[in-house]
């Protein structure tokens, strides 16, 4: 599985996007998704002979997404956590080294051993899940829901927050 290019994820985060729904689209089925998000630590964990530290659940209100799971950096080749954030919306999961806005794509595809990504990457593909990686996401938002622009009044939202943060 290959990682889709910036203009394939552009057009794939507008055409998710809900225009009055904040935290997960229509129709979400929570129970089903915390299922799959509980099947995908369970593989990454056993890709990887390790426990992974994982939260979702209730651990998890009042996001845009649906939970995070750390591969910790002992058991990658190059010594470098992996996380992975599973979006509410459209089977989104986002693929980094560390943690969320720590590095751009160019370092994380350089922290992350390819057979380590690669290994993630047929995890998320066996589960259906969509990867990306951050640079696209740090744009500003500039879709379909004033509700979510209403609510950063400060300073513009990003389409990080609107698929992947608490809102």
């Amino acid at each position: 599985m290959t990682l889709p290019d910036r203009a394939e994820v552009a057009a794939l985060l507008r055409r998710l996007d809900d225009p009055t729904r904040l935290e997960y689209p229509a129709l979400f089925d929570y129970a089903a998704e915390q299922r799959r998000f509980q099947s995908l630590v369970a593989g990454v964990e056993q890709r990887f002979g390790c426990t992974c530290e994982a939260e979702a659940g209730r651990q998890v209100q009042d996001a845009s997404y649906l939970g995070q799971l750390v591969v910790p950096a002992p058991v990658t080749a190059n010594g470098v956590a992996i996380f992975v954030r599973v979006s509410n919306f459209g089977g989104l999961a986002l693929l980094g080294a560390e943690g969320p806005g720590i590095y751009d794509d160019a370092e994380t595809l350089c922290l992350i051993a390819e057979t380590d990504r690669g290994a993630v990457l047929e995890v998320l593909a066996a589960l259906n899940y969509v990867p990306l990686l951050e640079d696209v996401l740090s744009s500003e938002y500039d879709g379909t829901n004033d509700a979510l622009r209403d609510a950063y009044p400060s300073y513009p939202p990003t389409w990080f927050i609107r698929y992947f943060d608490y809102l």
